[in-house]
């Protein structure tokens, strides 16, 4: 039997779990399937609700409305973005992004996974690695305990000796994870670049994926592209360079205008391929 979760517009489900948050959904004729409280779950939204299958007690339901966060006031962000006048042309066709609240050592592994990497063989590392330690996803002490070629059988590459680095040093006590949620953006930042493998952008990513902190705003090669196409007048900008003028221009929402930014650069160029729209200029 299936569960609904309500979702007030202008939520999209198939938006929220397809713009680079988080690898581990897969879709299908509409449906996500992905795994959530150790459980195999679809989930695929009829209008102003979502169908849950897979999922029952009410406190996993609870959890899972947080992790997908439907209860953030989107239609309130989004007037507020649109005062921008990129943002304004681009939101008609990106509406509906939440910003998730995942795991913060789920997702802090995925995004060093994701460091120069593409999206499927993100997807079937963080599979490789699930199946080879079980459980819903390893934890830190499980992959501390871990061999360096059992990690590189998971695809990691030259990856592999910077996550069993981290998984030992969160797991010895060396790092708490759960301290970042209550230090200021710049402070948690300054922690994570000093854990192996954690770079710039992945130390955005995990801050504003995993911590809700809106300041956050990772930079990729999308998001640079977009951001000196349409703020810099196509002049080559640096990636701090980037991250500081759109805190300065979006402050809290600054997480929100990457996503958005984000979201329709990729599927312009996907969009453009398939030849179902002219080049777009925002």
């Amino acid at each position: 039997m299936a569960a609904l979760i309500p979702v007030s517009p202008p939520y999209r489900l198939d938006r929220t779990l397809s713009c680079g948050q988080a690898f581990r959904w897969q879709w299908q004729d509409g449906t996500a399937t992905g795994v959530f409280a150790g459980r195999q779950v679809r989930l695929k939204q009829e209008q102003h609700r979502i169908r849950v299958e897979g999922l029952q007690k009410p406190e996993q339901l609870t959890a899972l409305q947080h992790y997908l966060a439907v209860d953030e006031p989107l239609r309130t962000i989004e007037e507020t973005l649109r005062r921008d006048r990129i943002l304004r042309r681009i939101l008609p066709h990106t509406t509906g992004i939440a910003l998730m609240r995942q795991d913060p050592w789920e997702c802090l592994v995925s995004f060093v996974i994701s460091a120069f990497n593409n999206i499927p063989k993100i997807e079937l590392t963080l599979e490789k690695l699930c199946h080879r330690y079980g459980g819903p996803f390893p934890s830190p002490q499980t992959l501390a305990g871990a061999r360096l070629r059992e990690l590189r059988s998971c695809l990691l590459g030259y990856r592999a000796p910077y996550l069993l680095e981290m998984a030992k040093r969160i797991a010895a006590g060396g790092f708490e994870l759960s301290e970042l949620a209550d230090v200021p953006y710049a402070e948690a930042r300054k922690l994570l670049l000093t854990l192996p493998g954690v770079g710039h952008k992945v130390a955005d990513c995990v801050l504003l994926f995993a911590y809700g902190k809106g300041e956050a705003f990772p930079v990729d090669v999308w998001v640079k592209r977009a951001v000196e196409r349409w703020y810099f007048s196509g002049r080559p900008a640096t990636e701090k360079r980037i991250r500081d003028a759109a805190r300065a221009r979006f402050g809290p929402l600054a997480g929100y205008a990457q996503q958005h930014l984000y979201y329709y650069i990729r599927n312009a160029v996907t969009w453009q391929r398939g030849n179902t729209v002219t080049r777009r200029k925002a």
